[in-house]
C-alpha cells in the first residue's frame, strides 16, 4: 500500500476501536472539545512513529506540512503534546484490543534497557527519582528501567511491562503469563528456574524452555531438533527488539518524566503491532515492515 492509504487504514482501525471505547469511558468531564479528534491524534501518533518521528513536534511538524489536506484543523503544537499524552490509556487499550486474539500457542519473552539519563548524571538528576534504578546490561551500568515484553511466534508483541532496571526478569515472567495457559514459552538463559518453571506448568500448564549454555549438561526432555527449532524461534525477539530500537527510536524516548515516558513507549509498541496485524491481514511477512508501504 502507498502512504495515504496507510494513514487512511491505521485511521479507520483507530476509529471504529475508539466510537466503542467512548460508549463505555468518558475520557472529558468538561470543556471544549479539541480541534483534532482523539482518532486522527492516535493516528498522526501511530504513522509518525513508523516514519521514525520519535518526537512529538517532528510529529506535528510533518504532518502540518505535507498532510494538512487531511488533518486541516490542526491546533497549537503544545495542544497536540498534551493531547497525545492524556491518551495513553486509550493507546494502551486499542494495544490490548489489536493483539488479544493472536497466536497464543508458542510465546516469546525478553527484555531491553530503557536508559533515561547518562550514567555520570545519573546521581544527581532530580528525573524519574523513586521509580527509575541502576541495572546491569551486558557488563554495563545504566540508570533506568527494563522494558519487558512478550511476542508470539508471529512477532507480534501481545504484552509489555516497564519496570526498574535494578529487578531481575524472573521477576516479571508470571506478570507476561498471567493469561495465558496451555503454550509454550521460549527465554534466554536469564529466565532459567526450575523452581519458576515447575510452578508454571502446575499452575497454567505452561512450559517454559530456556536456551543452554555449551558447558552445561542437557537437562531438556526434548530432542535436539526440537531445540534447534526453538531456538531459531527465540530469535524473533531479537528481531522485534532491534526495530523497536532502530525504526522506533524506543530508547531515545527524551521524556522528563514516567506520564510521558510511558505515552510514547506505548505509541511505539501500538505502531510496531499495527504494522505487523495489517501484514498478517495482506499475508505478507509479519515483521517486514518498512516494506508495509511501497514508494
Amino acid at each position: 500500500m502507498n502512504l495515504i492509504d496507510f494513514i487512511v487504514t491505521v485511521f479507520v482501525l483507530v476509529d471504529d476501536f475508539y466510537k466503542d471505547f467512548s460508549k463505555h469511558y468518558r475520557l472529558r468531564k468538561s470543556g471544549f472539545s479539541p480541534k483534532l479528534s482523539d482518532s486522527e491524534v492516535i493516528t498522526m501518533e501511530i504513522v509518525g512513529e513508523y516514519l521514525g518521528f520519535y518526537k512529538d513536534k517532528d510529529i506535528y511538524k510533518y504532518f502540518k506540512h505535507h498532510w494538512s489536506n487531511l488533518f486541516p484543523r490542526m491546533p497549537h503544537r503544545t495542544n497536540f503534546v498534551r493531547q497525545c499524552a492524556n491518551l495513553w490509556k486509550v493507546k494502551e487499550m486499542f494495544f490490548e484490543y489489536i493483539s488479544y486474539n493472536q497466536g497464543k500457542w508458542i510465546q516469546i519473552v525478553d527484555s531491553m534497557p530503557i536508559e533515561v539519563c547518562k550514567f555520570v548524571r545519573a546521581k544527581n538528576t532530580k528525573l524519574f527519582k523513586g521509580s527509575a534504578n541502576y541495572g546491569k546490561w551486558f557488563g554495563n551500568t545504566f540508570f533506568g528501567y527494563r522494558l519487558h515484553i512478550k511476542i508470539n511466534s508471529f512477532g507480534m508483541i501481545r504484552k509489555y511491562i516497564l519496570a526498574p532496571a535494578s529487578e531481575h526478569d524472573i521477576t516479571y515472567v508470571e506478570p507476561l503469563l498471567e493469561n495465558d495457559k496451555d503454550c509454550w514459552v521460549i527465554g534466554d538463559k536469564g529466565y532459567r528456574s526450575q523452581p519458576l518453571h515447575d510452578k508454571l506448568w502446575q499452575k497454567h500448564h505452561i512450559y517454559f524452555h530456556t536456551s543452554l549454555r555449551r558447558n552445561d549438561k542437557k537437562t531438556s526432555i526434548l530432542p535436539k531438533q526440537t531445540i534447534r527449532k526453538l531456538s531459531g524461534i527465540r530469535r524473533l525477539i531479537e528481531t522485534v527488539n532491534g526495530q523497536l530500537e532502530e525504526q522506533f527510536s524506543i530508547k531515545k524516548t527524551t521524556a522528563r518524566d514516567l506520564w510521558h515516558l510511558m505515552n510514547r513507549i506505548i505509541r511505539k509498541i501500538l505502531s510496531h503491532t499495527i504494522c505487523v496485524f495489517l501484514n498478517l491481514k495482506l499475508k505478507r511477512d509479519p515483521l517486514n515492515l518498512k516494506g508495509l508501504i511501497s514508494c
